[in-house]
C-alpha cells in the first residue's frame, strides 16, 4: 500500500467516502460504517504529513458533498461556503491520526475512534457548529444497536464503531500471532454484541401509543416554497393550516403542531392574523404551537430577527415564543457576523437571523415540553439541556423542503430518534414536507408520513420526566475522548524525531 500511486489512493479515498455515506439514512445498511473507513486508513499509510491532510480534505468534501447535496436546494453558494469549512474536520483527523501513527503505531491505532469522537462533539461549538454525519447515526434503524445511547449518547454508538473499524484495520494489515489475532477478532465481535445486548435487555414489548395520556395532532401542510413565496402564498399557507387544524377538532388533540415558518409573516406583530388563531384557539379550545419569524426593536430603523416557535393558548392573552439559538452556518446566518460587520456584507442567499437568548418550557395540561428548530435536534446536549429543565416531551418542528426530493430529510428525522432514546422521553416531530412522525422513548417511531405529501396525523404520546443516565451525565464521553487525545498527542509529540516506526515515503 505504501506503493500505491497517488492517483490510485484519491480513487480508494473517494470509494471510502462514497460507501460511508451510503450507509446513513434513508438507506439501511448502516453496517456499511464499519468497514467503509479502512479503505481511507489504506491510502494513509506512506503519505507525508501534508498529503495526508490534502486525502482527509478530499475524503471530507465527498463524503460531505454525498451526504449533504440536499443543501444545494436551499442555497448554492451557502452549500459550497458550507463543504470548504466542514471538510477541514475531516482533514484535521487524518492529520493528527497520520502525526501519531508515524511515531508511534499503536498510539495511531488507539487514538483513531477518540480522534473522531473529539471532532464530533467539537463541531457542536462555536458558530461554524455543524453536527451531521456522526458515525452512531447510520445505526438509527436498528433499534436495539442504539439503546446505550442512553449512557453516553450517540457518541458512545460512534465510539464502538470506529474502535471496530480500526481493528479490523490492523487485523487486515498485519501479521499477528494467534493470540492477538484472536483478542482482536473478539475483540470485533464483542463489542457490536455489547450494543445488541443491552438493546435486547432494554426494549420493552411493543407499546400502545393510542393510549397515551397527551393527544397531539401533527399537520403536514407541504407548502412548497415557490407557493409560500409568490404573491399571496403566505395567506394561502396561514389559510391552509387554519384549515387543517379544523379538520382535527373532532379528534380532541390537546396540542396541534405546526411545523416551522408554518406563518410565513410576523404573527405576533399582525393583529389581523393573530385574532384569527386566537378566535380559533378559543373556540375550539384547543392549543396550537407554531413556527414563525420573530423580530425585535433594537434601534431607530434597526431590528433584531429570529427563527421562532409561538404557543397560543386558549383564553390567554400572552404569546410565550422561542427563539432559535443553534442557526444553521452559512445558510441562516454567516458565523460571526455579529462580530465582525465586514461579514454582514457577504450575501450567499443566506437569512440573517440571530441567535435565540433563552431556552423555553411551555406548558400544556400541566404537561412541560420544549421545541428545537430544526438543525437543532442535531445537538445532543442542546436537546437534554431542556429535559434537565423539566421538559416531559420534545416537539420538533421543521421545514425541510429546502433540501428538496434528497436523503437529507430522512436522516435528519433519524437524528430524532437518537435524542428520544438518548433521553427516555418521546417526541414529536412536524414537518412541513416531511418526515413527520412521533417517536417513543425506545425510539420506535409510529405516525409516519410520506415525504412531499399533505398529512395530518393525530396519536397520543406518554409525557415523562427524563431518567437516562446521558441526560444526568451530559458530553461525558466526548470529554474524555479530548482529554485521551490530547494526552496521546503530548505524549508522542515529546518522542525524538528518530523513533519514528515507519518513515514518510511521500
Amino acid at each position: 500500500m505504501n506503493n500505491m500511486r497517488m492517483s490510485t489512493k484519491i480513487w480508494l479515498v473517494c470509494l471510502s467516502a462514497m460507501v460511508t455515506a451510503i450507509a446513513f439514512p434513508p438507506y439501511r445498511v448502516g453496517f456499511l460504517v464499519f468497514f467503509s473507513p479502512i479503505l481511507l486508513l489504506l491510502a494513509l499509510e506512506g503519505l507525508s504529513l501534508r498529503r495526508a491532510f490534502g486525502i482527509g480534505y478530499i475524503w471530507g468534501l465527498v463524503f460531505n458533498l454525498s451526504v449533504l447535496y440536499g443543501v444545494f436546494w436551499a442555497t448554492i453558494p451557502g452549500t459550497f461556503g458550507m463543504l470548504a469549512i466542514v471538510s477541514l474536520v475531516f482533514a484535521v483527523i487524518v492529520a493528527v491520526y497520520r502525526y501519531i501513527s508515524v511515531r508511534s503505531r499503536l498510539w495511531g491505532y488507539i487514538i483513531w475512534p477518540f480522534l473522531w469522537v473529539s471532532w464530533d462533539y467539537l463541531r457542536t461549538l462555536t458558530e461554524f457548529n455543524f453536527p451531521w454525519g456522526d458515525y452512531g447515526y447510520a445505526l438509527s434503524y436498528y433499534l436495539p444497536m442504539i439503546q446505550a445511547a442512553d449512557i453516553f449518547g450517540v457518541y458512545g454508538i460512534s465510539l464502538i464503531i470506529h474502535s471496530v473499524t480500526i481493528l479490523l484495520y490492523i487485523l487486515i494489515r498485519h501479521e499477528l500471532n494467534r493470540k492477538i489475532r484472536f483478542g482482536l477478532l473478539s475483540a470485533v465481535i464483542v463489542l457490536p454484541l455489547i450494543l445488541l445486548l443491552y438493546g435486547w435487555a432494554k426494549l420493552p414489548a411493543k407499546d400502545n401509543n393510542s393510549e397515551g395520556a397527551f393527544k397531539i395532532a401533527l399537520l403536514q401542510g407541504n407548502i412548497t416554497r415557490e407557493l409560500k413565496w409568490q404573491p399571496g402564498g403566505a395567506d394561502l399557507s396561514f389559510d391552509e393550516y387554519l384549515e387543517m387544524t379544523r379538520s382535527v377538532l373532532a379528534d380532541s388533540a390537546d396540542l396541534v403542531i405546526w411545523p416551522e415558518t408554518a406563518t410565513p409573516f410576523y404573527l405576533a406583530h399582525k393583529p389581523k392574523y393573530l385574532k384569527k388563531v386566537k378566535d380559533l384557539v378559543d373556540s375550539a379550545d384547543v392549543n396550537i404551537l407554531t413556527g414563525l419569524p420573530q423580530y425585535e426593536t433594537a434601534g431607530p430603523s434597526e431590528y433584531i430577527y429570529f427563527n421562532a416557535a409561538a404557543l397560543i393558548s386558549p383564553h390567554v392573552d400572552s404569546l410565550p415564543i422561542y427563539e432559535k439559538v443553534k442557526l444553521v452556518p452559512m445558510s441562516e446566518r454567516i458565523p460571526f457576523s455579529g462580530r465582525f460587520k465586514k461579514l454582514r456584507d457577504i450575501h450567499l442567499g443566506q437569512a440573517d437571523f440571530s441567535s435565540g437568548r433563552y431556552k423555553s418550557i411551555f406548558s400544556v395540561n400541566n404537561f412541560k415540553f420544549s421545541t428545537v428548530i430544526c438543525f437543532e435536534s442535531a445537538f445532543p446536549d442542546y436537546c437534554a439541556d431542556f429535559c434537565r429543565a423539566g421538559a416531559q416531551f420534545l416537539v420538533i418542528i421543521t421545514n425541510d423542503m429546502w433540501f428538496g426530493p434528497s436523503s437529507l430529510p430522512y436522516q435528519h428525522a433519524q437524528m430524532s430518534v437518537l435524542r428520544a432514546v438518548e433521553n427516555r422521553i418521546p417526541i414529536a416531530r412536524c414537518a412541513n414536507t416531511g418526515v413527520s412522525m412521533f417517536i417513543d422513548k425506545w425510539g420506535r417511531t409510529f405516525g409516519t408520513t410520506k415525504m412531499m405529501q399533505q398529512a395530518v396525523v393525530v396519536n397520543s404520546i406518554n409525557p415523562e420526566k427524563s431518567s437516562s443516565l446521558y441526560n444526568r451525565w451530559g458530553d461525558i464521553l466526548p470529554l474524555i475522548s479530548i482529554f485521551t487525545t490530547l494526552t496521546i498527542i503530548i505524549a508522542v509529540a515529546i518522542l525524538k524525531r528518530g523513533q519514528y516506526n515507519e518513515a514518510y515515503e511521500n
